[in-house]
């Protein structure tokens, strides 16, 4: 679908091979001629010049590429730009200087450029815009573009390069194909050739960051471009630029669902990082209770779900006592599956019946076989299919029998988690779930928790709230990734309060994670961002260790895991911290924690960022948690 969409924007194939081909690949007649139209227009509006209530374009005289791309910008309502300015960017920076509605949001490094982006993106649903520089910007910057690629966050991203007099002379930071470098992990990629098409190019960029599944572009100009003057150019408004992605399933599909749901014994929803876009907890909840299914959510996905929602059980990888118990498995805009190795056996065994909606036609129907797959809205597919089974009936002992099998699996799951809790409370070293637990308590009910926890991350899907009883706009907002890629988490939460500044903002991290991207504080005191940092300090690369110790190797005989130990200089977290400008504390002793996270609030209140350091303990059911050894070697003692 990508690569089809990009062919019809960029002319390369006719709107009635657009339509052919996507049909072909499961897309409804209808669905196919919605996003036809949305991408290029109506063809019988087209054809008869008709505008009726159309918006007109803008036309913008005597201006240079620069004046253009502000003109652009200013026009679609972009607010902010991120980056770190470059002297190949000068023509576009300088043209927007002294405008207070569009405004520079300077970082100290790319990765965080991208990271704020991004956060921004999540947090407003809206496409975010980031200015780089040259190759150095694009390098470091990858990382978090393969973020916003995996969980298909739309961002468009622009780079300066070297002037067009100049290429081929490997000048300073020269690449000379620059604009290919991030082609795996982008929806779209471009050279500039001329200024008077900046404004067409960035529609475009806008347009297919948007369009399923969505993602970020990438578009590199020329220096001298952006200085360059142009007569005239047609700045085409957002109205008409906006690619229709909520598509109607295949009523076979539809049809294919609702029969397992009301014939088959147990069936269990499994949902993705496509619910970020599309809003999907109320259909789902709601289908959930009327057929008493099981809902889980995917590994590192968003709480997309209320987690209080007494058909929720958790999180992918925990729960695989249900995935066995189920005999319909149906993937809502989720993969199948996240996982590290290979699963043998499979995940989800041969004789279930299975089903996957979504719109990455990459994932649908790749790892597992389906009995229907469709590459669809997943809300309107659930929406559908909730119309379907109320039409045909829920009533009967099936379908008691699964309420009442849900209601006793969800007691033993509470009970679990508070006997957890109860034995993790007063532990000597801080615990996770502590934190978790205090915080919820102190936290604002329309909060935004932005969440870059590893190994403790399930804390926050069992013991931070998610009301399901709370209006979608008046619950707590989870922002998280599925990409693995660390030091996006301070950075996205600065993002995510820039968008949402009446939303109070706390970023959870882990140290590891933490130290990649510790130069998003800057930006947080710069710009006075009211967030609270948490930094679940256990002095490891914990993750690391867990997997090492699955190799059950040389490591786990010696218990010795190389390059997991962070101490020995341990990180001074509140000192980095006030190096940037920001205040924060360590808290090593468990009774202390509701206070530090009462003094962190406050200063949010009083619009200011804050730190806690956590010294919480390492995870004792993983192997080698009492490890003092770090891998040491002193270069003075080499010295002849």
């Amino acid at each position: 679908m990508q690569d089809l969409t990009k062919a019809l924007v960029d002319n390369l194939i006719s709107r009635r091979e657009f339509i052919d081909r996507m049909v072909k690949t499961g897309v409804t007649l209808a669905g196919a001629t919605s996003i036809a139209n949305s991408l290029i227009g109506s063809a019988s509006a087209q054809e008869s010049g008709d505008a009726g209530s159309i918006e007109a374009s803008r036309f913008v005289t005597d201006a240079t590429g620069g004046e253009l791309m502000v003109e652009f910008l200013r026009d679609w309502d972009v607010p902010f730009v991120f980056g770190l300015a470059g002297s190949e960017e000068v023509g576009f920076l300088d043209a927007m200087v002294d405008l207070p509605d569009l405004k520079y949001a300077t970082c100290l490094h790319e990765n965080t450029a991208m990271a704020m982006a991004d956060g921004y993106s999540r947090a407003t649903g809206k496409t975010s815009f980031v200015c780089l520089h040259s190759v150095a910007g694009a390098a470091y910057a990858l990382g978090q573009m393969v973020t916003s690629y995996r969980d298909r966050v739309p961002v468009v991203v622009t780079c300066g390069r070297q002037s067009t007099d100049f290429r081929g002379h490997d000048g300073f930071l020269e690449a000379p194909n620059l604009h290919t470098l991030p082609r795996d992990y982008s929806q779209w990629i471009w050279d500039v050739m001329s200024p008077k098409t900046i404004p067409e190019v960035l529609r475009r960029a806008f347009m297919l960051s948007e369009a399923p599944p969505g993602g970020p572009t990438f578009v590199t100009f020329s220096k001298d471009l952006w200085e360059m003057k142009v007569d005239r150019a047609e700045i085409i408004p957002r109205s008409r630029s906006r690619v229709q992605y909520d598509v109607d399933p295949p009523e076979s599909h539809v049809d294919a669902i609702a029969t397992a749901l009301l014939s088959r014994q147990m069936p269990l929803f499994f949902l993705g990082n496509e619910g970020v876009r599309q809003e999907i907890a109320q259909e789902v909840g709601d289908l959930a209770a009327e057929v008493g299914a099981m809902v889980m959510t995917g590994n590192k996905t968003p709480q997309i779900f209320p987690n209080t929602h007494p058909n929720y059980i958790g999180q992918y990888p925990g729960g695989r006592d249900a995935i066995a118990a189920a005999d319909t498995f149906w993937a809502i805009g989720a993969p199948m599956f996240k996982n590290s190795n290979l699963s043998d056996p499979p995940v989800v065994s041969r004789d279930t019946a299975t089903f996957q909606t979504g719109w990455t036609e990459f994932e649908v129907a790749r790892n597992y076989p389906v009995d229907s797959a469709a590459i669809a809205s997943i809300k309107t597919t659930a929406t559908a299919v909730l119309e379907e089974v109320r039409r045909r009936g829920t009533g009967g002992s099936l379908i008691a029998d699964r309420k009442t099998y849900v209601s006793a699996y969800m007691d033993r799951r509470r009970a679990a988690l508070k006997q957890s809790l109860e034995g993790h409370w007063d532990r000597e070293a801080i615990s996770a779930e502590r934190i978790a637990v205090e915080l919820d308590r102190q936290m604002d009910e329309r909060a935004m928790v932005v969440n870059e926890l590893l190994t403790s991350e399930g804390v926050v899907r069992d013991y931070i709230r998610f009301e399901h009883d709370r209006p979608v706009d008046d619950r707590r907002i989870n922002l998280d990734t599925t990409a693995g890629i660390l030091g996006w988490g301070v950075g996205a939460a600065v993002g995510a309060a820039m968008g949402q500044p009446n939303r109070e903002t706390w970023c959870l991290t882990a140290d590891g994670a933490c130290n990649f991207g510790l130069q998003s504080l800057w930006s947080a005191a710069r710009y006075e961002v009211p967030m609270g940092i948490l930094v679940f300090n256990n002095g490891h690369y914990q993750a690391n260790r867990l997997n090492f110790s699955r190799y059950q190797g040389r490591m786990v005989e010696m218990n010795k895991y190389l390059g997991v130990n962070l101490g020995h200089p341990d990180v001074g977290y509140v000192q980095l911290a006030a190096g940037y400008g920001i205040e924060g504390e360590r808290v090593t002793r468990p009774g202390d924690v509701a206070a530090a996270i009462s003094r962190c609030k406050r200063a949010m209140e009083e619009g200011r960022p804050y730190l806690v350091d956590f010294k919480i303990g390492t995870e004792e059911s993983i192997p080698g948690w009492d490890m003092d050894y770090y891998d040491h070697f002193s270069v003075a003692a080499m010295r002849s």
